[in-house]
């Protein structure tokens, strides 16, 4: 706790945790006990560590240079990819939905080539048979 309160200024921890000087300076000197919330923040200002502030859902989590590394990711996240992770997500539901239609409309267009394959069949069957019986007849009458 302590090489959070020496690592860094006293006019830095006023702008991160917004204590007086005065009392930074008591911390600083061991005159008076530093609140957890102002350990949490310094905590998540100087190592960057998402889970002191957060919570222990955000272990592994951490901010550094204006990045969020998330521990399944290799590389750290923009805020602006962050945004865009939203609109991806919606993306992806959207086309999940327009791939569900078009594979309703697929099944739907092979049962009626399927349909029309009977009818094809039957039809080039029936040609079969009048072309067979028109040459029976014009045996038959000539």
């Amino acid at each position: 706790m302590e090489y959070l309160i020496n690592s860094i200024n006293c006019q830095e921890i006023e702008r991160i945790t917004g204590e007086e000087l005065k009392t930074i300076k008591q911390w600083k000197k061991g005159t008076k006990k530093v609140p957890a919330s102002a350990i949490r923040l310094l905590k998540l200002y100087i190592e960057g560590e998402a889970s002191a502030l957060l919570g222990r859902d955000w272990d592994g989590h951490i901010f550094k240079n204006n990045l969020l590394f998330i521990p399944e990711w290799r590389r750290g996240l923009a805020p602006d990819e962050i945004r865009s992770l939203f609109w991806q997500g919606q993306l992806v539901s959207s086309l999940k939905t327009e791939i569900e239609l078009l594979k309703q409309e697929l099944e739907r267009r092979n049962n009626e080539i399927d349909i029309l394959e009977v009818k094809a069949d039957f039809y080039r069957r029936q040609l079969v048979l009048e072309s067979r019986f028109g040459m029976i007849l014009e045996r038959s009458f000539s």
